[in-house]
C-alpha cells in the first residue's frame, strides 16, 4: 500500500498513478514551475525561478537562486531539504544553472533522495 498517492501529469507513459517519493518528486516539480503568489489561498506557494532567466549567469545569482528553492521546498511539508549539501552551480558557457537537492523524506529514510535538475537561461 502506497504511503504517497497522486495522479500522474509528468510522465504518461510510465502510468496513471505516482506512489511515495516519485509523487514527491512530482510535487517538487510543479512546485518549481509554479509562480509564487498566483495560488488561490496560497500565496507563499512555489518559486519564482523564472526571473532568473535574464539574471547574469554568476554565483551570487546562483546563491539567491537556492535561496529562492529553500524557501519554496520549506512549502512541501514531506520534504526536509539537507541545505548543507544542496547547490546551484553557474555554467556561463552554456547559460545554465545545475541544481542539485539532496533531501529526506520521513518515513522514507532507506535510501537518500536526490533531485538534479538543470535551469536554462535564454540566450
Amino acid at each position: 500500500m502506497a504511503f504517497f498517492r497522486d495522479l500522474n501529469y509528468l510522465k504518461q507513459d510510465s502510468g496513471p498513478i505516482v506512489e511515495d517519493v516519485a509523487d514527491i518528486y512530482q510535487a517538487i516539480y510543479t512546485l518549481f514551475g509554479t509562480k509564487k503568489g498566483s495560488r488561490v489561498f496560497r500565496p507563499t506557494y512555489g518559486a519564482n525561478l523564472s526571473r532568473y532567466l535574464f539574471e547574469p549567469c554568476d554565483e551570487m545569482t546562483a546563491r539567491s537562486m537556492m535561496y529562492d528553492i529553500a524557501s519554496a521546498i520549506s512549502e512541501e511539508t514531506r520534504v526536509v531539504l539537507n541545505t548543507s549539501e544542496s547547490y546551484v552551480i553557474p555554467d556561463p558557457v552554456n547559460r545554465q544553472f545545475v541544481i542539485l537537492l539532496k533531501f529526506d523524506v520521513p518515513g522514507f529514510s532507506d535510501y537518500e533522495k536526490t533531485l538534479t535538475l538543470t535551469f536554462k537561461q535564454r540566450d
